[in-house]
C-alpha cells in the first residue's frame, strides 16, 4: 500500500467528511513536517496487507530494518513528483443534523394564566394563518381555547420530562423497572396526554379524577400550576390544596411541592398599601408646603361653601 501525501493539500473538495476530518487533524499536528512518497517496494506495510508467509517474514530485511535509504541522507531518498488534480474533482454534499434539546417555553413565565393565554393566542394565530380572512377568529379567548392551550402545555412538559416513558407506551412496550411511573400504570389517552391508570374505571368519579394527568414534580410548569391553585383557593392549607390538585393532576412527591409553595412569601394588599403610604409620606416630607397649601385651599373652599349656604337661608 503506497502512502501518498502532499504538503498543504487543499481540503475544500474531499470525497468524504470523515477523510477530510482525519486529514485535517494530521496536517494540524504535523504542520512543520515534509511529506514524501514511499514506493511500494519499500513500504513494509504492504508485506502484511498483501499477505506473506512467516518464514519469508522472519528473514525479511525490509520488515525488521526498514528500507535501506531511510538510514541515508535525505538528499538520497527517492523523490516522486505528485501533482494533485485541481479540475473535475468529485463534490459531495454532507447533511449535518444538529441535535439540540427542545426549548422549554414555560421558563419564560411566572404566572400560569399568562402562559396559557399566550399559548392560546399563538395557536389562534397559526389557525388564522391557514384560513381565509372571512373565517378568521378575532373575538376574545373562549374557555375551550384556554383548555386546549393548557393541554398543549401539559403535553409539552410530559414529552420533555417523560420522553422514554412516552416512547415505550407508544410502541406498546412495558416501562422499565427503574421508571418512576412504573407503579402508576400510565397510559396515553386520545389527546396524547400521559395519564394515571388503575382500577377506578367503575367508580362514579369524573374522568379527570379517575385518570389524572401526570406532571413532573421538579418542572417549572408544575410549580406554576400549584401556585395558581394556591392563589385560586385564597391561600388554603396543605390538605385542601393537595386534594384540589389531585382532582386533575398526579404529581409525585406532591406534599413537598405544596409545602414549599405555601411557605413562600406572599405580597398582600396590606403590604402594598403600606408601601404606598410610605411613598406618600416621603413625598410630603420632600414638599411640605405643597401639602399644607392644598389643605388650606380645601378648607377655604369648604368655608366659602358654608358661608354661601348661610347667606342664602337668611
Amino acid at each position: 500500500m503506497s502512502i501518498v501525501t502532499q504538503e498543504q493539500d487543499p481540503l475544500g473538495d474531499l470525497p468524504a467528511a470523515f477523510v477530510g476530518n482525519r486529514v485535517a487533524t494530521i496536517q494540524e499536528e504535523t504542520a512543520s513536517a515534509t511529506w514524501r512518497h514511499v514506493p511500494t517496494q519499500s513500504n513494509l506495510a504492504d508485506l502484511i496487507s498483501r499477505g506473506i508467509d512467516p518464514t519469508t517474514l522472519s528473514n525479511s530485511t525490509l520488515w525488521w530494518n526498514g528500507p535501506q535509504w531511510l538510514s541515508q541522507e535525505p538528499s538520497s531518498w527517492p523523490a516522486t513528483e505528485f501533482n494533485a488534480p485541481t479540475e473535475n474533482l468529485e463534490i459531495r454534499k454532507a447533511h449535518v443534523a444538529l441535535l439540540q434539546p427542545p426549548e422549554d417555553l414555560t421558563e419564560r413565565f411566572s404566572k400560569l394564566n399568562k402562559l396559557i393565554r399566550v399559548i392560546a393566542y399563538c395557536k389562534r394565530f397559526i389557525n388564522n394563518c391557514r384560513l381565509p380572512k372571512t373565517n378568521r377568529q378575532t373575538t376574545t379567548l373562549s374557555t375551550q381555547d384556554l383548555v386546549q392551550a393548557r393541554t398543549c402545555c401539559v403535553k409539552m412538559v410530559q414529552h420533555i420530562s417523560y420522553a422514554q416513558e412516552m416512547k415505550d407506551l407508544m410502541e406498546h412496550q412495558e416501562l422499565a423497572a427503574t421508571s418512576s411511573l412504573k407503579t402508576l400504570h400510565p397510559f396515553i389517552d386520545q389527546e396524547g396526554l400521559l395519564r394515571v391508570g388503575g382500577r377506578l374505571q367503575l367508580s362514579t368519579l369524573p374522568y379527570q379524577a379517575m385518570h389524572q394527568m401526570i406532571l413532573p414534580p421538579n418542572h417549572h410548569f408544575t410549580k406554576l400550576v400549584v401556585s395558581a391553585e394556591h392563589a385560586r383557593l385564597h391561600h388554603a392549607g396543605p390538605q385542601l390544596l393537595t386534594a384540589s390538585l389531585r382532582e386533575q393532576f398526579s404529581i409525585p412527591r406532591i406534599r413537598n411541592l405544596v409545602r414549599t409553595t405555601i411557605h413562600q412569601p406572599v405580597t398582600s394588599s396590606r403590604h402594598k398599601q403600606h408601601n404606598s403610604s410610605w411613598a406618600s409620606y416621603q413625598h410630603l416630607e420632600s414638599n411640605p408646603r405643597g401639602h399644607s397649601s392644598q389643605q388650606e385651599s380645601t378648607m377655604l373652599d369648604q368655608s366659602n361653601f358654608d358661608y354661601e349656604q348661610h347667606a342664602a337661608k337668611q
